[in-house]
């Protein structure tokens, strides 16, 4: 007897012990009324437990009640002013409110949410719970709650807290006016959102090759919305900005990046790191003012700390004249320039506030500082040669980033030894050198796939960004329909001659899977996927039965797979193969693993190592006592 015959006669042993003790007229005396998708066991009227089971293109059988996440389930809605109080409050409610609040303490209310919200490990729904206990009376509380059950909607948006601390600033008086008896500051911000997000035309529902309003809008929330780790922004920092340009040096057109910015600014690279990584290091404490003279108990001279501080902080009035002088053409509700390029405030009597963190991180850990390189303080003389140093700095910070994927690439593999897998541009290089021909950065050797890889800097704009009107968004993603074009042309090479790569006969029956990997992130949803795709088969790119759909990942998905591969799990074929025929096969590769395979790597190996050369210029500025924090 087999295994199948075994289980078929334990099924029916079974079968008979819940269904033999029924005496016989009973059961011809009733009738069983099996609705559709309930069914019931045999000889009685039981429901199954488990009424069906669905088969996943792995060949696993999960039963049909597991619904797989759909890309709609990933969002959350915010809870509306007439769902928090029952009513609707007028249009200009929020500037009344705010012409009668002092602007110090506006921008206080908003930083204390928004770093709440940062706090490593922090719990959204006992953060929203403790400003809703604190702000709200019954019964608006209990109903609030009741809806915030809903795991999908939200009552704290950090989108309505910045454009009150933009609103604050072109409206809020500077003192505290005579009456404040009936002053609503939690009005003011819940009566955001009723216009946050109103569009005067949505445009077609059928996404095609340009995104239109709502895919617009969409995009501009995403990147607002992007989400990272600040211990991956940091170890990232020590590869690309300090270890890779030094272990470079000497290479044509790559330069000393932290001696180009001392040139250039005035200011240290190391000290940009040690002040900004003690305003973050306060902001995970709870603390997001900080008081006069705290700063002085850095080992570092003063002059070089203000000469940090002058690059990242800007007063009230000069905070107010940056956003009063943005054009109206050009601001959308997307728009806090001001606030990304000073996140930290003076306040009066020398405090100084930080907004939100995530904002500090990427302003002196991620490409910003390259915005200083550009445009140095005021006052400060531009070097000789200014506009070439600028170039060069750009580039290499790109060069950089391109080769921290390669090795990110060469870990997921773990291709080492005489173990070959990923080929890097010089490899391709080497074997196809047609005139003209155009090659992607890397191809990874997979059984039976090549997954084909170029690898971009290009950023989305500023005005793709925050959902400016106008072609921003779809002359940014042409661009990266352009990159794809160099990914298309290799694949036609391993396609035509796979040996001339690998010194090996090709095998039968390979396919190609173009992955774009952009470093700095971009926003991948089934609008954005769409689009991108359609334009690059309107271009004939990737038109052959043996080529799936190209994928996007950032530097930190890449991360996340080479963590599942030190805990020996999926390959990165494997993710992206069970994405394309999965229930989110048009969101990014992160909501995939999350959502989907339910798992939450940790950080790389790697990252250990790197991790301790970003915080060092921190470790050496504390005062002795606190030097085991950042570590800790």
């Amino acid at each position: 007897m087999n295994a199948e015959e075994r289980l078929a006669q334990r099924i029916e042993s079974l079968s008979k012990m819940f269904t033999d003790a029924e005496p016989a007229s009973l059961r011809a005396g009733y009738l069983a009324d099996p609705s559709a998708g309930r069914p019931v066991l045999k000889g009685s009227t039981a429901t199954a437990l488990v009424p069906r089971w669905n088969e996943h293109s792995s060949g696993l059988l999960v039963p049909a009640t597991v619904q797989p996440p759909a890309p709609l389930d990933l969002g959350a809605a915010y809870l509306t002013c007439d769902e928090i109080f029952g009513v609707a409050l007028p249009a200009d409610y929020a500037v009344r409110q705010l012409g009668r609040l002092p602007l110090e303490g506006v921008i206080r209310f908003c930083a204390q949410v928004l770093n709440a919200l940062a706090l490593p490990g922090g719990s959204v729904e006992a953060i929203e719970a403790h400003f809703a206990g604190q702000w709200l009376e019954e019964p608006v509380r209990s109903r609030v709650r009741n809806l915030l059950r809903d795991e999908s909607r939200r009552l704290l948006v950090p989108q309505a807290f910045m454009l009150l601390a933009r609103m604050a600033l072109e409206i809020s008086p500077d003192t505290l006016p005579d009456d404040l008896s009936d002053v609503d500051i939690v009005g003011a911000l819940f009566s955001l959102t009723q216009t946050m997000g109103r569009l005067p035309g949505i445009g077609p529902s059928v996404i095609t090759d340009k995104p239109g309003t709502l895919g617009r809008e969409l995009i501009a929330n995403q990147h607002f919305h992007r989400s990272w780790s600040v211990p991956g922004v940091l170890a990232r920092y020590a590869r690309r900005w300090l270890q890779l340009p030094s272990e470079h040096h000497g290479e044509p057109g790559i330069v000393d990046l932290s001696q180009t910015y001392q040139d250039c600014t005035g200011a240290r690279l190391e000290d940009l790191a040690a002040v900004a990584g003690y305003l973050w290091l306060c902001t995970t404490m709870g603390r997001f003012v900080i008081e006069p003279g705290e700063l002085a108990g850095l080992a570092m001279p003063a002059e070089r700390v203000e000469a940090v501080l002058t690059l990242i902080t800007n007063d009230l009035p000069g905070m107010r004249e940056a956003v009063r002088r943005e054009r109206p053409g050009q601001r959308t509700q997307w728009s806090f320039d001001p606030f990304q390029q000073w996140p930290v405030i003076r306040l009066p009597e020398n405090r100084l506030l930080i907004l939100d963190p995530r904002h500090l991180i990427s302003r002196a850990f991620g490409w910003l500082p390259i915005w200083d390189i550009e445009f140095p303080p005021p006052g400060r003389t531009k070097p000789a040669g200014h506009r070439k140093t600028v170039a060069r700095a750009k580039q290499t910070l790109r060069h950089c980033s391109e080769i921290y994927v390669s090795e990110v690439l060469h870990a997921i593999t773990r291709d080492e030894g005489t173990t070959r897998r990923v080929y890097d541009d010089t490899e391709l290089k080497t074997a196809y050198t047609a005139q003209g021909q155009r090659r992607a950065d890397a191809a990874i050797d997979y059984p039976g796939t090549w997954i084909v890889i170029e690898v971009t800097t290009t950023q989305l704009r500023r005005d793709a960004a925050t959902a400016v009107p106008g072609e921003s968004q779809i002359q940014d993603i042409d661009k990266l329909v352009d990159e794809l074009d160099q990914i298309d042309a290799t694949i036609n090479a391993l396609r035509g001659d796979e040996t001339a790569l690998t010194g090996a006969p090709a095998a039968d029956d390979r396919r190609f899977l173009p992955l774009l990997v952009l470093p700095e992130g971009f926003p991948v949803n089934p609008i954005t996927l769409t689009v991108i795709r359609e334009r690059a088969r309107n271009r004939g790119l990737f038109t052959r039965p043996d080529t799936d759909p190209v994928e996007i990942v950032d530097v930190e998905e890449l991360e996340m797979i080479e963590a599942l591969q030190e805990a020996s799990g999926p390959s990165l074929l494997d993710i992206l193969r069970g994405k394309q025929s999965g229930s989110l096969r048009n969101a990014a590769v992160r909501d995939h693993i999350l959502h989907v395979l339910r798992v939450h790597p940790d950080a790389p190996a790697r990252h250990g190592g790197l991790l301790d050369s970003a915080l060092k210029p921190l470790v050496n500025a504390l005062p002795q006592h606190h030097r085991s924090s950042p570590a800790s």
